[in-house]
């Protein structure tokens, strides 16, 4: 026997249990398995966290936190280009709003003359004092009252022409002082007509075979305006033969 063998006799060595070390072998495999597992969900977890918070920011279901001073936005909600339809939604709602508005105005328009009428008037007295153009503006301004419709036209480049269609031969007078003008009765081309006989300005009245009556006032001052004209070329026998034709009448809304 050898020193070795010897040394080997006199060590006391444990009895060996093979099935305790089978089963304390199994029981560490099962501990490092189960550590694997719960590190491999518990990183499922995180990526999944991360993917939720990131898509979130970016319209996901759910809420946006906004910016400073505005509320968080749904994904169906947030901020950005509207779609074609709702684009064309909104433009066929602004399109039956501006119809709508236009239809007002119109019958508003419809139920009061307003300066169309007052430019039919301008267009008649232009054919009679200003055939060739450049003299009588077009109409800026309406005046009216009961049964009563008229304007102030500015008249060559700083004077004024003034017309007032009523009934009464006074319908003037809430424009006009017709007493300063001195009206005299007289009559032109078969009808009943007053003219001026004192003042600076020229004023006639014609009255119509349908009661209507013209006033005509020529100024070379304009007095709203501040402004005025070296000369109006108007004379009385121009005035009466404008405010003696028919077609200036009153609409029949004021009739």
């Amino acid at each position: 026997m050898t020193e070795i063998h010897e040394l080997l006799d006199r060590i006391d060595t444990p009895p060996a249990d093979v099935a305790a070390d089978v089963a304390r072998g199994e029981r560490a495999l099962r501990r490092r398995r189960w550590w694997q597992l719960t590190a491999a969900a518990l990183s499922v977890v995180v990526v999944a966290g991360v993917g939720v918070a990131v898509t979130g920011s970016h319209g996901a279901p759910g809420t946006n936190p906004g910016f400073s001073g505005q509320s968080g936005t749904s994904a169906g909600t947030s901020a950005g280009p509207a779609s074609p339809s709702a684009r064309a939604r909104h433009d066929s709602k602004a399109h039956r709003r501006y119809l709508a508005d236009q239809r007002s105005k119109r019958r508003a328009l419809e139920a009061m003359p307003g300066l169309s009428v007052i430019g039919d008037y301008r267009d008649v007295l232009a054919e009679h004092l200003d055939p060739q153009g450049g003299l009588l503006a077009p109409p800026s301004n309406e005046q009216g009252g009961p049964r009563t419709l008229g304007s102030k036209l500015d008249w060559n480049n700083g004077g004024m022409l003034e017309i007032v269609v009523g009934k009464r031969w006074d319908a003037a007078a809430g424009f006009y002082l017709l007493e300063n003008a001195g009206m005299t009765p007289t009559t032109y081309d078969g009808h009943p007509a007053r003219v001026s006989t004192t003042g600076d300005d020229t004023v006639v009245s014609v009255q119509h075979d349908d009661g209507t009556i013209v006033t005509l006032i020529a100024s070379t001052d304009f007095g709203n305006n501040g402004t005025s004209a070296g000369t109006s070329y108007l004379t009385e026998h121009r005035l009466l033969d404008a405010a003696a034709d028919p077609r200036l009448r009153l609409p029949a809304s004021l009739d």
